[in-house]
């Protein structure tokens, strides 16, 4: 397949987006609307390709929409040339019309340098997304390439690492012509997990590249940690859910109403599964002061009593979730005691982890620990909270 004709089936593809339901006992995706994509995206092409957004993603500035994405477009051999910085396109039509005649007016050439083209869309972003309203926008950088070459100060490796430092994310397609060298290359420039190759045997590189944005657009306001498969690894695969431990003692209600103001759509963490104890554990240790070596560790979460059922608390406007009959349950033994008394939800330390007690809703207090959701392209979140 043609690279115009590979970016032009990108450009085709719709992705929908169903709306989470707590009820369901998972935890909460990422959002999936291509339509509300807000990035602002540099692709970086040694031949003919630009990018992957949907036939509804909202391309440009629009003053009454803040989920919009903004396109560059950078080609290169020996050298760079910027065919169309990130003002230039404020529609996919704007798109279609310019981007044969773009891709098609770069020179043939055994000589391809990628650094140039990364350094030049590192100047757009300098230059076009900081300083601007849209500085707090997540940055992707789209590399599409069938050699890879340079070494000394035409190395691109410095100068990826220096994109990843500042949390521009980097997505590569490997244009795999039977070089394993390529693909591992590649795969040293790319954010871990964001690597592809045209030959992948599943068959669905636009996918994966259009998951690679979704991850991207989908982060925490300042303060907050995102839900991911692995603590240690940042680069894990993402949740659209995000994790504040409280290091100020509360009793529950109290915590429950502390939370709720912290953020949008903000309650006490759920726990519907043992990989999200372990990780809000985690995240806990790992939170500076949040409690003293010499005491057991102890904090709210939002496992409450109502009603007759144990439930997890939920964002204001929301019902509370009840906690099914054969679900993952972490009670210390003995526990639950006296339910009507002790009416809400803690972990306490038990050996080297936590499980869960059920103590006094409105006496006794410990730390709490936050959830709220993340920003993604169902919800935008604005400069204020989002840091760059």
């Amino acid at each position: 397949m043609k690279l115009n004709q590979f970016f032009l089936l990108l450009l085709s593809i719709q992705a929908g987006s169903a709306v989470y339901d707590p009820s369901s006992y998972t935890e909460r995706p990422c959002g999936d609307d291509l339509t509300n994509l807000w990035l602002d995206v540099v692709a970086v092409i040694a031949a003919n390709i630009a990018s992957v957004f949907s036939s509804g993603t909202k391309i440009g500035q629009s003053p009454t929409e803040q989920r919009t994405t903004r396109l560059g477009l950078v080609t290169y051999n020996s050298n760079a040339t910027t065919n169309a910085d990130l003002n230039k396109y404020n529609s996919l039509d704007d798109i279609y019309n310019d981007v044969y005649d773009a891709l098609g007016s770069v020179s043939d050439t055994t000589t391809s340098y990628l650094s140039t083209g990364l350094e030049a869309a590192e100047t757009l972003f300098n230059t076009q997304s900081d300083g601007t309203p849209r500085q707090h926008y997540k940055r992707v950088v789209i590399v599409y390439a069938s050699a890879y070459q340079g070494f000394g100060d035409l190395d691109p490796l410095p100068v990826a690492e220096r994109l990843r430092t500042f949390g521009i994310n980097i997505v590569t397609v490997a244009y795999d012509q039977g070089d394993g060298e390529l693909l591992e290359e590649m795969q040293k420039i790319a954010t871990p997990g964001f690597n592809f190759t045209n030959t992948d045997d599943t068959g669905n590189l636009v996918g994966q590249i259009q998951g690679a944005l979704l991850q991207s657009n989908c982060f925490c306001p300042n303060g907050w940690t995102q839900y991911r498969d692995s603590f240690s690894n940042e680069n894990s695969f993402r949740y659209g859910s995000c994790l504040q431990p409280v290091g100020i003692p509360a009793t529950w209600k109290a915590a429950q109403l502390g939370c709720s103001h912290r953020w949008n759509s903000t309650y006490l963490a759920t726990e519907f599964n043992p990989e999200k104890h372990d990780f809000i554990l985690a995240a806990v240790r790992n939170q500076t002061g949040f409690y003293k070596p010499n005491q057991p560790l102890a904090y709210h979460i939002g496992l409450n009593y109502a009603n007759g059922n144990w439930v997890w608390d939920q964002p204001a406007g929301l019902p509370q979730v009840s906690m099914p009959g054969d679900a993952w349950k972490n009670w210390i033994t003995s526990y639950p005691k006296n339910a009507a008394q002790n009416s809400a939800g803690q972990n306490l330390q038990n050996g080297f982890g936590t499980a869960w007690q059920n103590v006094a809703m409105y006496t006794g207090s410990s730390n709490y620990v936050c959830e709220t959701y993340s920003c993604d392209t169902d919800i935008y979140c604005d400069a204020s909270f989002v840091k760059h």
